[in-house]
């Protein structure tokens, strides 16, 4: 997808929201000894507030921040209220039992079986959806004048990120490029973060350590020592 052609089709797709299991794996990141269970609660909680918030109309968004500081008085009441009453229990006179057979386990699957059928289950997600606009190496060289030697070498010295698509295939997110180059001081954050999918999702998020703005707009605004610590801080024990 090109940059022209992001631009033009932003507005009519609508807004998606980070699924829960990246967002586990970002807390798994800072939270390292918190336990699965306490991991997997809170990303799912958050994964529900921002597929609320990425339902919302621009104006009902902006009116949400301009109040945030009731948040915090909002979920104490809600986590204050109490349970609702579990209905009485109704005491029914016994039938009696019949005697039935149930249908069994079934068939017993061999793992690639298994695989098939989740892989039905599953609700794929594309990459622009959460990572933003993507290039592959031939769109790059095409629109941005990035030769595919030049980003080689790049993504060997971790100086870019690399979305991996498929089992081989990579797409490279273009808001990481300014006038053709990686922005300056990106390897340095995927180094300390450890993992790109993770990096990138940090880069794009605002940052309350950086007065609201996103890490990624402040490495371009030239300020990637202020990123770095702020990365060192929130994965300083991953």
């Amino acid at each position: 997808m090109t940059a022209a052609h992001a631009r033009r089709s932003g507005g009519q797709r609508k807004m998606a929201s980070p699924a829960a299991a990246d967002l586990i794996s970002m807390f798994a990141q800072r939270n390292p000894s918190s336990s699965h269970g306490d991991l997997a609660e809170v990303g799912r909680l958050v994964a529900e507030f921002s597929a609320a918030a990425a339902k919302l109309s621009p104006d009902a968004r902006r009116r949400l921040i301009a109040r945030k500081g009731q948040f915090n008085k909002l979920i104490a009441q809600i986590v204050a209220e109490p349970e609702p009453e579990s209905r009485p229990l109704t005491l029914v006179p016994k039938a009696k039992a019949e005697l039935s057979q149930g249908a069994g386990l079934g068939q017993t699957l061999t793992p690639e079986d298994g695989k098939m059928r989740l892989s039905a289950y599953a609700t794929e997600v594309r990459v622009e959806d959460w990572a933003g606009a993507v290039a592959g190496p031939t769109e790059l060289e095409r629109d941005f004048g990035v030769a595919r030697s030049t980003l080689h070498a790049w993504q060997k010295q971790g100086a870019v990120i690399g979305l991996l698509v498929g089992l081989r295939k990579h797409a490279f997110p273009i808001e990481q490029f300014v006038d053709g180059r990686p922005v300056e001081g990106l390897g340095a954050i995927v180094k300390i973060i450890g993992d790109p999918r993770t990096a990138w999702l940090w880069l794009r998020e605002a940052n309350p350590g950086l007065a609201g703005a996103t890490p990624l707009a402040r490495l371009k605004s030239g300020a990637a020592d202020d990123v770095r610590e702020i990365a060192r801080s929130n994965f300083a024990s991953a």
